[in-house]
């Protein structure tokens, strides 16, 4: 068959032809004026329109959603769930308790492109557990558990991508039930080039009762807001101990400057060939060598790593070095030098390489582990992560003053994993945590887990931290003295903290550990935390501009989320109409160098902003969009 003849698309003039032959039934029907068809029809166009590749399901309608048309979702905080454990701090972390649906509608209002980690450990959709949908449990037996499952979860990242900053990083942990669709549903909402990697998660060593084969890994998706790969070294930490520093051997006159270094050969087979990399370059002894050791132009596949101007600047600079050698053909070898400190252009670097996708330092019971020593030897909650793993996930963000996210927040552990490494690196992360209070979750698990994190507790099990973890290769064999003598020093810092430290050797895995004993006084990690329930103000209740009236009510918790301010701090107020402007002045409770939260229809005249300017009082005008006409006029 001809290639100008095939038809890669056969299906296409089908469709083609029955969008026209609706299109005719469209007209036909106004001629005749039986309006209520044409609607029918239009729609039906729009079907056949529809993608033919991508994700498709169909969509369900979700009560919590529907319910935000006449109602708006409010924050109220309960002031005696708050914990001040770090008094010397002004930052706070949130737990909020409510259906994550409208936490997400009102972040979008106070975190719109602010936050740099998201994870989630959403429901996994399993024919044993299901998932809640509609207040009914959706199981085995739903003919549309998929498509509720996708519907679900597809308002939420939606929402959940506008809250990711610019370099924003995403984490979904998700098992062999959904990855495909969770797969295909991100990559919609985020863009394919913004996925990064699937990590494989060893949760557990084997599976003794499974059939067949015992699965034992999941999977952890990740994408970053930044679909420019080139920064993405920047956006992620790398791995400063992915190289063996002892490769590094030799010296040379930019000791210095650029370090020890080693040798490598300078021609390569296997590359992309070309011919402007296939040229000769002379040898002390006056020979032109060619790539592969050749005394002469052939294409044998082997080619320079280098052009012709590279290697110029190369000899002149130090770079490159001919040795002589019994393997090659012209008994000469072209190799170049890897510096420790700079790159092969003489710019100073930092040697690192990315972290693996490969997870397997920890297992699942980890977490149960965690959770039985801090609630009378029983885990209030099946199958939460342990907080190593998340620590491990947000440690991979290059920022240290992270705002964290977690909408599928369960028992917390995100939450105690992001205080563990501000701990352990002197980090300034902050978390945001939502879940809904099904069977007193987020107060009896989630807040009473955070609390004793922050203000510690009385072990109710054996239990330990993780404080330093190597893993040994072949090559890495040589550093073992440096190994050693740092693990002593994490002994040496930690063995005060710790009824006992404990160390050991499994599959090349090199750990040391601080463990608390049995009713032990486990210390707390310094941090504050207010604690917010979603409410509702019911539109119907209050027409026309009497609404904005009643949002002003709640705006105090939407300030301080979104400025992470406590309204109680006495240099932070709230000003809402001239009546309390004028008062704060008359009554001299205005205080220096303080923040005035501000209505924007607040007038001032110049004596008062005079008296503002004096006492260097910075005032913020409070965001429309917390209680303007785009809420209540609709």
């Amino acid at each position: 068959m001809s290639g100008n003849n095939f038809n890669d698309r056969p299906h296409k003039n089908e469709k083609a032809d029955s969008i026209a032959y609706v299109k005719t039934l469209i007209e036909k029907a106004q001629d005749e004026a039986r309006e209520a068809d044409i609607p029918k029809l239009e729609k039906l166009i729009q079907m056949l329109n529809t993608k033919k590749y991508g994700l498709v399901w169909e969509e369900h309608a979700e009560e919590v959603d529907e319910e935000m048309k006449t109602k708006i979702p409010v924050f109220i905080e309960d002031a005696s769930k708050k914990i001040i454990g770090n008094p010397d701090s002004e930052d706070y972390n949130f737990l909020l308790e409510g259906d994550n649906l409208h936490s997400l509608h009102l972040l979008e209002k106070t975190h719109l492109g602010k936050i740099d980690v998201i994870y989630i450990d959403p429901p996994y959709n399993t024919t044993n557990e299901g998932f809640t949908y509609n207040d009914k449990k959706v199981d085995s037996n739903d003919a549309y558990r998929h498509s509720k499952w996708l519907s679900f979860m597809e308002k939420r990242l939606t929402i959940a991508s506008s809250l990711l900053s610019k370099n924003g990083i995403l984490f979904i942990s998700i098992d062999d039930n959904e990855y495909q669709n969770i797969k295909l549903l991100t990559d919609e909402i985020f863009g394919g080039n913004c996925f990064v990697t699937s990590f494989i998660w060893q949760k557990k060593t084997g599976a003794s009762d499974a059939k067949g084969i015992a699965t034992i890994t999941e999977y952890i998706l990740c994408y970053c807001n930044n679909k420019d790969r080139s920064k993405w070294n920047n956006i992620f930490s790398q791995n400063f101990g992915s190289f063996d520093k002892n490769r590094y051997r030799h010296t040379d006159e930019y000791y210095n400057v650029r370090g020890p270094f080693y040798f490598d050969n300078l021609d390569r087979g296997g590359l992309t060939y070309s011919d402007s990399m296939n040229f000769g370059v002379e040898a002390p002894d006056g020979k032109m060598i060619y790539p592969n050791g050749r005394q002469k132009f052939e294409n044998d596949g082997w080619i320079w790593k280098w052009g012709k101007n590279k290697i110029e600047w190369g000899f002149k600079n130090g770079f490159l070095e001919f040795q002589e050698s019994e393997n090659k053909a012209s008994g000469w070898a072209l190799k170049y030098k890897n510096y420790l400190y700079v790159d092969n252009e003489g710019t100073p670097i930092e040697r690192s390489a990315p972290y693996k996708n490969l997870i397997q330092f920890v297992i699942n019971q980890a977490g149960t582990n965690e959770l039985k020593s801090m609630f009378n030897n029983k885990s209030p909650f099946s199958n939460p992560k342990p907080s190593e793993l998340i620590k491990y996930l947000i440690s991979l963000s290059n920022k240290k003053d992270a705002k964290v996210f977690d909408f599928f927040a369960g028992s917390g552990t995100t939450g105690q994993a992001v205080l563990k490494l501000n701990q352990e690196d002197d980090g300034k992360r902050t978390f945001i945590l939502a879940t809904n209070n099904e069977n007193n979750i987020a107060e009896e698990i989630t807040y009473t887990r955070l609390s004793k994190i922050i203000n510690g507790y009385k072990a109710s099990s054996k239990t330990k931290n993780l404080l330093y973890e190597y893993k040994f290769t072949i090559s890495k064999l040589k550093n073992a003295g440096n190994v050693l003598e740092y693990m002593e020093n994490v002994i040496a810092e930690n063995k005060e903290k710790y009824d006992s430290i404990s160390k050991s050797m499994k599959d090349n895995v090199l750990q040391v550990f601080g463990e608390y004993n049995k009713d032990s006084d486990v210390h707390g990690i310094p941090a504050n935390l207010k604690y917010f329930k979603t409410d509702f103000v019911v539109k119907k209740e209050f027409p026309d501009v009497s609404l904005e009236y009643e949002l002003l009510k709640y705006v105090t918790p939407l300030v301080e989320l979104e400025f992470a301010v406590d309204i109680t701090n006495p240099k932070v107020q709230i000003v809402l109409n001239e009546e309390q402007l004028e008062s704060l002045i008359d009554n001299k409770q205005l205080i220096s160098n303080s923040t005035i939260f501000m209505h924007p229809d607040v007038f001032r005249d110049d004596k008062q902003n005079q008296i503002l300017q004096d006492l260097q009082i910075r005032v913020q005008e409070i965001p429309n969009y917390f209680f303007g006409t785009e809420l209540w006029a609709k």
